[in-house]
């Protein structure tokens, strides 16, 4: 029988239960709608942002939600990122960086052509085991993302059409399994063997890699240096932070998540509110 893919991304990720339903009440229907009417706006800095889908009936909520970062800052893309960290360019100012998990169909449809024509650069973080592989595969990665509902990947033609438009191509793990759950046969496999898939299929380097679910306890110290000696250059987890340009380049990046249906000044509130200079905490160093 054929898959029923999510119309929306309420059917992506649903409460998973009441008590799961009651934070969400209070986090998205109070206390973000409160934060964003008084707080402090940092004057420079670089905040790195990430979301994993677009559906077309969050076209006009998104394109509000660019044109009000764009009024706040400029986006800037990797190779940027790195050069301001360790200070071989300068920059001052409200940054951006923008990376999308998953590598969705439509990231390709919906996402991109707005992008595009706001001049946003993007990275695009994919698993390629699962990119042509169909409604099979498509499923496979629904279980391993653990979303409610399944959605369609783009394929390698697709990710080669974005990469032609000056997307980076990232990687994602093979399979989006959790990295702080493999052994270390595994993780060469998800982690190194996944940089050489996207290389091949794709004819250009991929330097970028972002780890499942984001979380720390997703990770392991052990898979930070396999990354590092597999030759990627940008590490980026899920872990809130804000960067400072000449900081030097954190052995794993931050990044602040939203999702283009969430309310505007929200988004703006959490791209742009002050904090503390990232400094990344220790990850697990045994596997769980």
């Amino acid at each position: 029988m054929a898959l029923r893919y999510a119309t929306s991304a309420a059917e992506m990720t649903p409460p998973r239960d009441m008590k799961d339903r009651a934070k969400r009440v209070v986090l998205r229907g109070v206390l973000d709608r409160l934060r964003p009417l008084a707080y402090t706006k940092i004057t420079s800095g670089i905040r790195c942002l990430t979301f994993h889908y677009q559906f077309p009936d969050e076209q006009e909520n998104a394109s509000r939600l660019f044109a009000a970062l764009k009024r706040e800052g400029d986006f800037i893309t990797t190779a940027e990122l790195l050069a301001l960290l360790d200070g071989t360019a300068t920059r001052q100012g409200r940054l951006f960086h923008l990376s999308i998990d998953d590598g969705f169909e439509n990231i390709a449809t919906e996402a991109h052509p707005m992008l595009k024509s706001a001049g946003i650069p993007y990275s695009l973080m994919v698993c390629p085991t699962y990119v042509g592989a169909g409604e099979i595969g498509n499923e496979a990665f629904r279980k391993n993302a653990q979303y409610a509902a399944p959605l369609p990947l783009a394929g390698w033609d697709a990710l080669a059409a974005l990469a032609g438009d000056g997307v980076e191509i990232g990687a994602h793990t093979l399979s989006h399994r959790e990295v702080s759950t493999l052994t270390t046969d595994e993780l060469a496999q998800e982690v190194s063997q996944c940089r050489a898939e996207i290389e091949a299929k794709l004819g250009m380097p991929c330097t970028s890699f972002a780890w499942p679910f984001g979380r720390i306890s997703a990770m392991t110290e052990e898979a930070v240096a396999l990354a590092q000696n597999s030759g990627y250059r940008a590490i980026f987890s899920s872990v809130r932070g804000l960067l400072q340009p000449g900081q030097g380049v954190p052995r794993y990046l931050p990044r602040d998540h939203f999702e283009p249906g969430w309310p505007v000044d929200t988004v703006v509130y959490y791209a742009t509110r002050e904090a503390p200079l990232f400094e990344p905490p220790a990850l697990p160093t045994t596997r769980r």
